[in-house]
């Protein structure tokens, strides 16, 4: 017998096969079962993806972020303003106040 033929004989569809007198999923059954393999492959991705996020932050969370500010960018009233109160010289009324001042020149 060639191979050819050896392959026809085999098929897993004919009466030889693995799925012989199996018949189909209903389009309805195989819709629900791709929608709970989606879900669960979003489920674990997600979990994971926290799990890894919440490894690498930083440990000095809670304190401020660090904002480094060149003096010579400083070239404007409303950026001192802005630095001053990034800065915790002025409080947010202040700084509001001022920057309405600025504004309206």
């Amino acid at each position: 017998m060639k191979a050819a033929e050896r392959l026809s004989d085999w098929n897993l569809f004919s009466g030889k096969g693995f799925f012989r007198g199996k018949k189909a999923l209903s389009p309805l059954v195989a819709t629900l079962i791709l929608v709970v393999f989606a879900l669960a492959i979003g489920t674990v991705t997600m979990n994971w993806g926290k799990a890894y996020v919440e490894s690498i932050q930083p440990e000095s969370e809670g304190k401020g972020k660090l904002i480094v500010i060149d003096p010579e960018q400083i070239n404007s009233p409303l950026k001192q303003l802005q630095v001053d109160f990034l800065q915790g010289k002025i409080n947010e009324e202040q700084y509001l106040e001022r920057q309405k001042q600025f504004i309206a020149r």
